[in-house]
């Protein structure tokens, strides 16, 4: 070594201890001969080193360094140095201890005769005891190195093991023997001046719980020696501070005088001694700190009773350092429990802090006034709260202090917070940094008081205590409460804390060092707690305040942290605190505790803009503390931990610090998310860079550094997110930090789908990162073996709920490249590569590229099914599915000897609250505080016997409800998950037009997630919860299947359509058309459909029994599906009897409903019954959707199952009478406010039932035997008609005068329609099924009719020939109900009418008959319907048809329906014309008026003559109707024209058919989309023209039938009234009885029916065919040569040529017309 002078010799001095201690361990090394001259120098070298200082020089330079024990490395290398030292030179060691004895004696010596010790006296094993000491003393990394040092000596209980510690099998090495052997030997005959280190250096290695256990068992071993026990051992300490205790006592004066406290010193101690007991005190404390049982043990020892000698030491005048000591060793003392409570009782006891009042002020408050005060130094205020610190962590005891005065907290609390906290900045202090440790420990305690509170309801109803010498006294409060109060006003403690926090940020602003900062920094962070955590529990504390109307008056924390700050004169608290971020470099808790703060109080919208306001006053404050946030979020540290931070306040023992910067990082972004939903401007927007001066929508994201923009919390949180994003990996934060990457997701979905901030967002991610692309091409996430399942589920949803927004927003605003991409993504098949140059979001690709890549990706795409080369890839969406498993374990049940298990569960309940995401958790370390405390008051021996077996069932129930807690997590996350999936793919579905998603692309993937949907939850294992959500799922894609089938015909079918209606296209051409015309051909195959089926029907089973929703969805899917095979519509053709039902298409059709047919009916009765079962029963929707199930299973159920099951179990007749139980509630659906309208959707779907079975013959007879027609005529509701309706005019541009267009709940007279129509429906499918000649059913409809005539003459004696729509109807349906029943009528046997019932049924019939006959002088007037039809504008309905075609439909349907019944009277009342029943006049007046005035004149006169109508009105309706046929079908010619050449329409008028469809702006589609939409309008005005010409060619028929009747009774049979002499007796004598049915009573002027009696108006009948003179005979022959003439017949013969050879078989009008002109020849003599 040279001998060179170092400027450092320290420095040297350690490197030559270093190399000598080196040189002796390679002693120690084979192969060490050729350097033995350089190793023998190892010791000239140590003792070099030795001299000059090495021990001082470590000691002092490198152990007082704060960051060595930080460092493992530098830690363990000082440890095998010394340990080496001690090891390898153990001579050394000896020399040194010998050294060490001689410098003892010569400081003995020096100090008898009273002189200074030598100055160059070397005192080398001291140092080394000192360094031994400093080394282990601090062990920040647990590395418990120290242990080494020690050995068992004997067989005792090990505080780690649980058992012996002696029971070794084998030896302790011989390195830790010779260290065990230095300490022992160390200790033995210590001289004076070695006694400190030594004990210095035992408190170092007791420094951990086995350490700290193996020094009490050395130092009381010591004890036990023969003769004089050592001077080191628990013996000799107590025995030497009793000795001190007894003799200050006797130097002690009066109790209560108060000159012990004014001295500095003690005469009865020297200073070395109190040296000496210091450093035995501190022993003491590291020894009861680490090891339970060595506290526990050294407290119950009668012998040392160190709890009272100490306490007794404390009132003996001693300095108040040493009382300091004392009182930090009773601390360490009151770890254990039962220890503190002691304590406690002792304390209040020693009146140390006085809480009884006396005459003198006493105790500490007199030593910190007058004492520490004085010396600017404060042991003992520091040692007292480092004692109530530790008393506090228990619970303080309720009976503290009973009897003296109010029991409780209070006179400490009011000693901590008024002469500690208050006056502790304004006291001198010696040592600067004394002053933030004063501060810090006393908010400690003030902290945990207010953590550990919780309000209660008795803690705001004032109580009263006894005292022990009588009176009452006003009990303490909490003193969380008292706490609370103080903080929750403008208090001097509130503004203490509030300076504080300022005063810190000013000085660590500084970024320097200074003393105290480590214990300003506590102050600081405790200071934000208490704000945080009082921020935290005033909701409740204010609650319970106004719930018992206390007299305690408060503000809240935001309104006071709003005020003005007394120094800055500016409100600024809340930048004060929000300046904390700033600081997570270097202190990341005053980070989190300042983010908290915020969390809390910006949940107030007010604090919200003030609070933008505030921090934009000042703009390098404000980017100071931007950079604070995005310091805050860039932090790299990897989440390492599962549990909540937030839930278990940070411990600096156990939480680290990279845990505590993601725990700010998630609570900054959780500030974001709240701030977010905030009105404009927000913090939100302030750290994430959007607008606060102008509207956020205004705002233009920027890249960092971009036009000056700062980098924002978003260009952090998307850095975040991207990391990785580039590989195949994915994404590395959502693993590294799932935590954050899941609300980091979460917050970009809020920003999505916000209305302020979603378009610059969604513009920003899109152009600059092409975010969700780039995501989603990694979904889904792949778990690994240490990630978070939860997590990533949660991460997933939220971006999957993103990317559903952007297709949405980017389907709405056509921007299709951006559209098409994600859909490939999601749709295709082959695996997607992670960098698409050629998909990049710039654009560059051609339209013709566009679309050439949509045709592959949408057009001839590969089957799922099919095996592709290398490995088979599902579609990306399925994929997504996948990853949601609907299994999940349950805990297992408790299962408790000693507890009650109902209790337990209550209890558990108690502590269940709903967290941030909504998900019910138990709060389990609420439930742990409270099942020990309810364990700690059980009582009794055998209680206490029980203790240890209670509290291990207690650890299962803990263990149970962390289980419950995961599931529940689990199945949220599930849930969520699952529920993202849904909405990305109804939104694929809804939003995206036919034009970007394919109907046969759309239909392949929707029948592929049928498929899978299905078969996951026919999981045994699945759970209900989790499948539940399915059900709706289902019913969204079977609703989108139907839809793109329906699309796929009317897009695809136009063509195929045309050429149908083209008379002159090949067959061939038609039958190659047609497989494309029925969507379900071409695009679905019969296995995944009857796949399909089965799975939803197997759903629907395994559904019984659950929510009834749940099967409400199913039910309506399985409507949806089994409406798929949609049978083609007969359009008739014109050419040859064809129509556009051909036999491939039925072939097509009926393999379709073959299937489904079998597949419903192989689940035999079990299905039925369920089904049937809903419909009696459960939810109102349940019930119409079973409704709904049965009718479309029974249309085509060719073999009528459902309806012999329906039949023989009783259902039928159960649905029909419930009819008629529900009377009652169906006439509440007549009210003016009705109740909800259930009811009658259920009466609605329960008939569309009943008319289905109807439509069948063996339906509508059993519907007959069931009595379902009785059953209506019971019903009441029927006669509840409105009658306001019929004196309001109605015009017929009305288009919702049936309903509030602003209301959901429609107009009476609707509601009474919706009650009406479906009871006419079936009624009339009854008659029609069964056919005319069935008199039992026209029997029992004409009954129905009778029953309620009131009504049926209200709808039929509406006189205002301006209508709406549904006014028509409703007399449609009436009219043809009534024509059905005509044939019952008919044929009712009249010839004798004795009995009462006889006549009033036969007075009903001629009114009836009457009001029908009336009907003929209102709807035989097409010209005049025609007239005011052309001034109606014209409007399209919701299904795309023309009011006025329907009003015009419904017009002749009621025509017809007349005419029809005419027909049937006359038909039905004798085989030839000589018999029948006349029903029309015998005059042709009307028929030769040639202006619609001469015809209201002749209408006028006939009403008020009271004669029916007259055959003349029959006449001109036939001309009518035939001259409207003509142009009737040659418009519907051209119309079939325009569809064969679609592409040669003009533009104009291509542009009004399509504008007439939709109704939003057509202009900017394309030609094609217009042809589309007019194909769709010329297809609803053919088909209307269609339906328009059958009922002119029936009404035609039906009318030249009555007139060749008519022709024939008057030209023939007819005998005039007038006639003396009869020709035909025979014929008169005949004629009178049949014809009393069609006579008639007067007509009144009004055409209604009078009110005279029923008898007295069937004695007044007079018939059509009474009171015909010859006049008007001779009359009729001349107006039937003008009337009847060529012209018509040529006219009615065209149109039998046009229309009626093609629909029948034999020429009935040119028939008829045939015999007419016979007639008119032979009678007429033309």
């Amino acid at each position: 070594m040279s001998e060179d002078n170092w400027t450092t010799p320290g420095l040297k001095a350690a490197v030559q201890f270093v190399w000598g201690v080196t040189l002796r361990n390679l002693a120690q090394q084979p192969g060490s001969n050729d350097i033995q001259d350089h190793i023998e120098e190892d010791e000239s070298v140590v003792d070099t080193a030795l001299f000059i200082g090495a021990f001082s020089f470590l000691r002092n330079s490198v152990l007082a360094s704060k960051t060595f024990h930080q460092e493992e490395f530098y830690v363990r290398r000082f440890h095998m140095l010394v340990t080496d030292f001690i090891i390898q030179m153990p001579l050394k060691i000896k020399e040194l201890r010998n050294r060490g004895d001689e410098a003892a004696r010569i400081l003995m010596v020096h100090a008898m005769e009273g002189l200074d010790a030598p100055a160059n006296l070397r005192r080398d094993f001291e140092h080394f005891m000192l360094l031994i000491g400093d080394l282990y003393k601090k062990d920040p990394l647990k590395l418990q190195l120290a242990l080494e040092y020690w050995c068992p000596m004997e067989p005792s209980v090990s505080p780690t093991s649980g058992g012996f510690a002696g029971t070794y099998h084998h030896r302790p090495p011989q390195r830790q023997v010779t260290l065990f052997k230095f300490v022992r030997l160390a200790g033995d005959l210590l001289p004076p001046s070695l006694y400190i280190p030594y004990i210095e250096m035992l408190t170092g290695l007791a420094n951990g719980p086995q350490c700290a256990f193996y020094c009490f068992n050395l130092l009381k071993s010591n004890g036990k020696g023969a003769g004089n026990c050592s001077s080191v051992s628990w013996d000799h300490f107590f025995i030497s501070i009793n000795q001190y205790y007894s003799s200050l006592r006797q130097e002690m004066p009066g109790l209560h005088d108060t000159h012990i406290y004014r001295h500095g010193s003690s005469r009865g101690i020297t200073s070395q001694e109190m040296e000496g007991l210091l450093v035995v005190l501190r022993l003491t404390q590291q020894i009861a700190k680490q090891d339970d049982t060595a506290r526990i043990t050294l407290c119950e020892n009668q012998t040392w009773l160190p709890i009272q000698l100490l306490f007794g030491f404390l009132g003996c005048s001693i300095p108040p350092v040493l009382k300091g000591e004392i009182l930090r060793t009773l601390s360490a003392f009151g770890k254990s429990p039962e220890i503190a409570a002691t304590l406690w009782q002792s304390l209040e006891a020693s009146q140390l802090l006085p809480t009884v009042q006396t005459s003198k002020a006493s105790g500490i408050q007199i030593e910190l006034e007058e004492v520490e005060a004085r010396s600017e130094e404060f042991p003992m205020v520091l040692g007292f709260l480092d004692f109530i610190d530790t008393l506090t962590d228990i619970p303080v005891p309720v009976s503290l202090g009973v009897g003296f005065r109010a029991p409780g907290f209070d006179p400490y609390l009011e000693f901590l917070r008024d002469m500690v906290f208050l006056k502790f900045n304004t006291r001198a202090y010696r040592n600067p940094s004394e002053k933030w440790q004063v501060s810090a420990a006393v908010l400690e305690i003030l902290y945990k008081m207010l953590r550990d509170y919780t309000p209660q309801s008795e803690d705001f109803i004032e109580q009263q205590v006894e005292m022990q010498g009588g009176g009452m006294v006003a009990a303490n409060k909490p003193p969380g409460y008292n706490l609370l109060v103080h903080l929750l006003n403008d208090s001097p403690m509130l503004k203490l804390i509030l300076n504080i926090v300022l005063e810190a940020t000013g000085l660590l602003d500084q970024y320097s060092e200074f003393p105290g900062k480590d214990s300003l920094q506590r102050t600081a962070l405790l200071c934000l707690k208490m704000i945080e955590c009082t921020l935290e529990k005033e909701t409740v504390f204010l609650d319970f305040l106004r719930e018992y109307s206390s007299s305690v008056m408060v503000t809240s924390m935001d309104k006071l942290l709003m005020g003005i700050s007394p120094k800055t004169g500016k409100a600024d608290h809340l930048v004060n605190v929000t300046k904390y971020v700033t600081y997570n470099s270097f202190n990341s808790e005053l980070a989190l505790s300042a983010v908290k703060i915020l969390f809390w109080v910006t949940q107030s919208s007010l604090v919200q803009s003030e609070l933008v306001r505030m921090l934009t006053a000042n703009q390098n404050v404000y980017q100071d503390i931007l950079h604070g946030f995005v310091e805050c979020l860039e932090i790299e540290d990897i989440e390492e931990f599962d549990r909540i931070l937030e839930q278990q306040e940070p411990d600096d023992e156990v939480v680290s610090g990279g845990e505590i910067r993601n725990a700010t990082r998630q609570h900054i972004v959780r500030v974001l998310l709240f701030s977010l939903d905030q009105p404009a401007p927000n913090l939100a927007h302030l750290l994430l860079g959007y607008e606060v001066r102008k509207p956020v929508t205004a705002t233009n994201i920027q890249e960092p550094g971009v036009l000056g923009s700062p980098k924002t919390c978003l260009h952090t949180i998307l850095s975040l997110l991207g990391k990785g994003v580039d590989s195949r990996s994915g994404p590395t934060c959502i693993y590294e930090m799932p935590r954050f990457s899941e609300l980091a997701y979460q917050l970009i979905y809020a920003l999505c789908a916000n209305k302020d901030t979603s378009s610059p967002t969604m513009r920003y991610l899109r152009a600059t990162h092409d975010f969700f692309y780039e995501h989603l091409q990694h979904l889904p996430f792949r778990h690994t073996a240490d990630s978070k399942e939860v997590m990533l589920s949660n991460q997933q949803s939220w971006l999957l709920k993103s990317v559903a927004l952007e297709i949405k927003i980017t389907a709405a605003n056509r921007q299709r490249s951006h559209t098409q991409r994600l859909l490939r993504l999601l749709l295709e098949d082959v695996q997607t590569s992670y960098k698409d140059p050629e998909s990049a979001v710039d654009g560059t690709y051609t339209l013709a590229d566009q679309s050439s890549y949509l045709e592959s990706a949408f057009g001839t795409r590969l089957p799922s099914t099919q095996t592709i080369t290398g490995s088979q890839v599902k579609r990306k969406i399925l994929s997504l599915l996948d990853s949601v498993d609907f299994c999940q374990e349950s805990p297992t049940s408790l299962r408790l000897d000693y507890l009650d298990p109902a209790t337990v569960e209550k209890v558990i309940e108690l502590f269940e609250q709903k967290n941030e995401y909504g998900i019910t958790m138990c709060n389990v370390q609420e439930l742990h505080q409270y099942l020990i405390q309810e364990l700690n008051t059980l009582q009794g021996s055998a209680a206490a016997g029980q203790r240890s077996l209670i509290q291990q069932e207690i650890q299962s129930v803990l263990k149970n409800v962390v289980a419950r807690n995961f599931v529940r997590e689990n199945m949220a996350a599930k849930k969520h998950s699952f529920d993202a999936w849904r909405q990305m793919t109804e939104v694929m579905l809804t939003a995206c037009p036919f034009d970007i998603l394919k109907p046969d692309t759309r239909q392949e993937f929707i029948l592929e997630l049928l498929q899978d949907l299905l078969r996951k939850v026919a999981n045994p294992e699945a759970r209900q919860e989790l499948i539940a959500p399915v059900a709706g799922v289902i019913l969204i894609l079977m609703v989108n299947l139907r839809q793109s089938i329906v699309h796929d015909q009317s897009d695809s079918g136009i063509t195929q359509y045309i050429s149908m209606l083209d008379t002159s296209t090949a067959s061939m051409s038609v039958l190659a058309s047609q497989s494309a015309m029925l969507g379900t051909a071409s695009s679905l195959t019969a296995s995944p459909l009857v796949a399909v089926l089965k799975g939803l029907i197997e759903f629907i089973m395994q559904s019984s029994g659950g929510q009834q929703r749940v099967r409400a969805h199913l039910y309506g899917a399985l409507v949806n599906f089994l409406q798929l095979p949609q049978k083609p519509k007969e359009i008739p053709s014109l050419e040859d009897k064809k129509t556009v039902l051909d036999s491939a298409e039925l072939t097509e059709y009926e393999k379709l409903v073959k299937n489904n047919v079998s597949v419903i009916t192989s689940y035999g009765e079990n299905l039925m019954e369920m089904v049937c079962r809903d419909t009696c029963d459960g939810h109102d929707v349940g019930r119409m959707l079973a409704f709904s199930v049965i009718d479309c299973i029974v249309s085509f159920d060719k073999h009528q199952r459902w309806l012999s099951f329906l039949t023989s179990k009783g259902y039928l007749r159960h649905l029909i009478e419930g009819i008629v139980q529900d009377d009652q509630a169906l006439q509440s659906m007549l009210k003016p406010t009705p109740e909800p309208l259930k009811a009658l959707y259920v009466y609605e779907s329960k008939m569309s039932l009943l008319a289905r079975f109807a439509m069948t013959p063996r339906g509508a007879q059993e519907l007959l035997h069931a009595g379902l027609l009785q059953r209506l005529s019971d019903c009441k509701f029927f006669d509840l008609r409105p009658e306001q309706d019929m004196y309001k005019p109605r015009i017929l541009s009305e288009p919702h005068e049936d309903g509030d267009i602003e209301s959901f709940v429609p107009s009476i007279m609707a509601r009474y329609r919706q009650l009406l129509f479906p009871a006419l429906k079936v009624s009339l499918a009854i008659m029609t099924s069964l056919g005319i000649q069935h008199l039992e059913a026209a029997g029992q409809g004409l009954q129905f009719v009778i029953a309620h005539r009131d009504v049926f003459n209200a709808i039929m004696r509406d006189r205002l020939v301006q209508t709406n729509l549904a006014a028509l109807q409703e007399l449609s349906l009436t009219t043809a109900v009534i024509y059905r029943a005509a044939a019952k009528a008919a044929s009712h046997d009249v010839s004798l009418y004795e009995d009462q019932s006889e006549i009033e049924y036969q007075g009903h019939l001629s009114g009836i008959q009457r009001q029908m006959l009336a009907l003929v002088l209102r709807y035989y007037c097409l010209d005049q319907w025609n007239k005011e039809l052309k001034n109606m504008e014209s409007s399209i309905s919701s299904d795309g048809c023309d009011k006025k075609d329907e009003i015009m439909e419904e017009i002749l349907a009621i025509s017809s329906n007349i005419t029809a019944y005419c027909r049937t009277v006359v038909s039905s009342s004798a085989s030839s014309s000589e018999f029948c029943r006349m029903l029309f006049t015998a005059s042709l007046t009307e028929a030769r008026s040639q202006d619609m005035l001469s015809v209201n004149d002749f209408q006028v006169s006939s009403v008020s003559g009271g004669r029916p109508p007259s055959l003349g009105i029959l006449v001109r309706h036939l001309r009518q109707c035939v001259f409207s046929f003509i142009p009737a079908i040659e418009s519907y010619k051209q119309y079939i024209r325009k569809l064969q050449n679609i592409n040669e329409i003009p533009a104009e008028e291509l542009r009004e058919l399509s504008s007439s469809v939709v109704t939003s702006n057509t202009d900017k589609m394309s030609t094609h989309q217009r042809q589309l939409l007019a194909s769709k309008r010329l297809t609803q005005i053919t088909q209307h023209k269609a339906k328009e010409l059958a009922l002119y060619h029936y009404i035609i028929e039906n009318s030249i039938f009555l007139l060749w009747r008519h022709l024939e009774f008057y030209l023939i049979h007819c005998q005039p009234s007038d006639s003396t002499s009869s020709l035909f007796p025979v014929a008169t004598m005949r004629s009178e009885n049949p014809r009393r049915l069609q006579d008639y009573p007067l007509y009144s002027r009004d055409n209604g029916y009078q009110d005279s009696s029923i008898h007295e108006s069937f004695t007044k009948l007079a018939g059509a065919s009474d009171g015909v003179t010859k006049e008007d005979l001779e009359q009729l022959k001349v107006d039937a040569v003008a009337c009847l003439n060529e012209p018509l017949f040529e006219k009615l013969m065209t149109v039998d040529e046009c229309y009626g050879k093609k629909h029948t078989r034999c020429s009935f009008v040119p028939a008829l017309v045939r015999r007419i002109r016979q007639l008119l020849k032979l009678h007429t003599g033309t």
